[in-house]
């Protein structure tokens, strides 16, 4: 009987009822110091349990809407209060589950339980809001690292953009009242090939050649300016002596592969890297 309902829940693939029953000893840990309670458990799969739930819910509503309204209703009563009793009654109850004996009631997001104050289920239901809420907050701390993280790699981007362009993008992050940082562009990172130089051979393959030359070339006029641009700090400035030397290294490359190429074809061999190059011999 509903009277001696205690409690009806679900939990995930799981449904539970609770009911006292004074001809037995209650065997459940979860209801240790109640006696004469019995648990009552079915399994299926989640969507079907939670429909299950949801019945049992509105059927309870429905037997306590009626107790209520019994108690009201007087003993002699006209058509028309009993036309209005049954129209409340029809109400669609089944998302209120507070009611004059049914306070205190409790439904969580990933389970619901029609719990009474002062059970064993309020106190699991509080733990379980007390961890949910832990693992929340560390999760939202997560995030708000990853996030800083990742401001911090847009801000070196952005850096990186305003010493080539010598403008500050607007993507930059900035806090409230900060203002951005100046940055001064680089020097010397910008060239201009001459057409006229790429169209010098009539030898496709060679004029291949030549071409990454001269633009090998360029590359390394730039990291020579960058390597010996003033108050550096040590770390960049042999980072950059160290891109200086690859860069010239792989000019020196080129113009072997060309002079092999050109010793093939009967052509003189140049040394236009040694020349270029005070210092290199």
């Amino acid at each position: 009987q509903w009277k001696q309902l205690e409690n009806l829940y679900f939990r995930e693939k799981k449904f539970a009822v609770e009911v006292h029953d004074p001809r037995r000893i209650s065997v459940s840990r979860r209801t240790f110091g109640q006696s004469g309670l019995v648990v009552q458990t079915w399994y299926a799969n989640t969507s079907l349990i939670k429909s299950i739930w949801v019945m049992a819910i509105s059927q309870h509503q429905f037997y306590l809407d009626r107790k209520q309204s019994k108690a009201k209703i007087p003993s002699a009563r006209s058509l028309d209060d009993i036309a209005m009793d049954l129209t409340e009654m029809g109400t669609p109850k089944v998302s209120k589950l507070v009611t004059l004996e049914a306070k205190n009631q409790l439904i969580m997001a990933s389970n619901g339980s029609l719990i009474s104050s002062g059970s064993q289920d309020s106190e699991v239901s509080e733990e379980q809001k007390k961890e949910k809420i832990m693992e929340l907050k560390k999760k939202e701390k997560l995030l708000q690292e990853k996030l800083l993280q990742k401001v911090e790699e847009l801000k070196k981007i952005c850096l990186r953009e305003a010493e080539l362009t010598g403008k500050m993008p607007k993507e930059y992050p900035l806090s409230a009242g900060e203002e951005p940082p100046q940055v001064r562009r680089r020097v010397g990172t910008a060239f201009k090939l001459d057409d006229n130089l790429l169209l010098s051979e009539e030898d496709p393959a060679l004029q291949d050649l030549e071409s990454n030359f001269i633009i090998q070339q360029k590359l390394v006029e730039a990291a020579k300016k960058l390597a010996s641009e003033p108050d550096l700090c040590k770390n960049v400035k042999k980072k950059r002596k160290q891109e200086y030397a690859d860069a010239v290294k792989k000019l020196q490359e080129i113009e072997n592969s060309i002079n092999e190429y050109r010793i093939k074809c009967g052509k003189k061999p140049t040394q236009r890297t040694t020349l270029t190059l005070p210092g290199k011999q």
